[in-house]
């Protein structure tokens, strides 16, 4: 395996933006070999050049996250909507390709934390339009350097994509080679039977990993089995970014988005640097 290891801004900020570039100097000094922004606009709210140039003068690396809120779900049945969706994907992708970052990653399948019963029929029509969806989506980011992470959440955020199972039926059908699998062991933790299995089955189609404990605070502080976490990457070869993915309590949207309402560190930083020792130790 060649990991190479970083952290998500969303442990300090929401919406990533000018004012937390210090946030690239942050991690720098901690060690960190890739920042993670959080990318939830249609257009960046910062300047790409000048964060590029930032990340190279501090010898980092980059990836992206984002969303898709109700005005831009690509599974939906009104084509404007999907069209929404497909401005936004067009948008990280055009900033993706100026900051350098090759993944894309998170939930970008449905709206964010929609849930609801649907009939099997309605549920397979879903399915393949946001299929459809994210096969124009893969084209159009392959065409700017970049792969976007469909990442499986928990049932209480998304209705849509819940385990590794179901990313891989999705990536196969779309049959891109820029729509790939992120998985969290937060939300393998409800998920999935075994998180080791699941690693697994996502396989080849695995290319973006995120830790955080099971209360969503720093990896190693909780009951994460890291023993199969550890075990999993090795079988599939993994080789790529494991990022650690925290919500500030303090930041309101942000901590209501997360569910993170009370402390699950001392202090944020500490969530990246006690995360990143336990790391590399489990990993040597």
């Amino acid at each position: 395996m060649n990991i190479k290891y970083g952290a998500n801004t969303q442990i300090w900020v929401g919406g990533f933006a000018t004012k937390d570039f210090h946030l690239v100097d942050k991690l720098a000094r901690m060690g960190c070999d890739f920042i993670e922004i959080s990318y939830g606009e249609m257009e960046a709210p910062f300047d790409p050049k000048e964060l590029k140039r930032l990340i190279d003068d501090a010898g980092l690396e980059i990836s992206m996250c984002g969303y898709l809120s109700g005005e831009r779900d690509i599974t939906s049945a009104d084509a404007a909507v999907r069209a929404n969706g497909l401005k936004y994907f067009r948008g990280a992708a055009e900033t993706g390709q100026v900051l350098g970052a090759r993944i894309f990653a998170g939930p970008l399948y449905a709206e964010l934390f929609r849930g609801r019963w649907l009939s099997a029929d309605d549920r397979r029509a879903e399915w393949d339009r946001g299929a459809a969806s994210l096969k124009e989506i893969g084209s159009m980011c392959g065409d700017h350097g970049m792969t976007v992470a469909l990442e499986p959440l928990n049932r209480f955020e998304t209705d849509f994509l819940n385990t590794a199972h179901q990313a891989v039926q999705m990536v196969e059908q779309v049959d891109s080679p820029h729509v790939k699998i992120h998985l969290d062991t937060f939300h393998m933790n409800i998920e999935e039977k075994r998180i080791g299995d699941a690693i697994r089955e996502a396989g080849k189609h695995l290319v973006h990993f995120h830790t955080c404990s099971n209360d969503r605070g720093t990896p190693g502080a909780g009951h994460i089995p890291w023993g199969e976490v550890v075990d999993g990457l090795k079988a599939v070869d993994y080789s790529g970014f494991v990022g650690i993915e925290g919500f500030n309590p303090k930041d309101v949207p942000l901590a209501n988005g997360g569910r993170t309402w009370r402390p699950v560190a001392t202090a944020q930083d500490r969530v990246a640097i006690d995360g990143f020792e336990f790391l590399r130790k489990v990993f040597a």
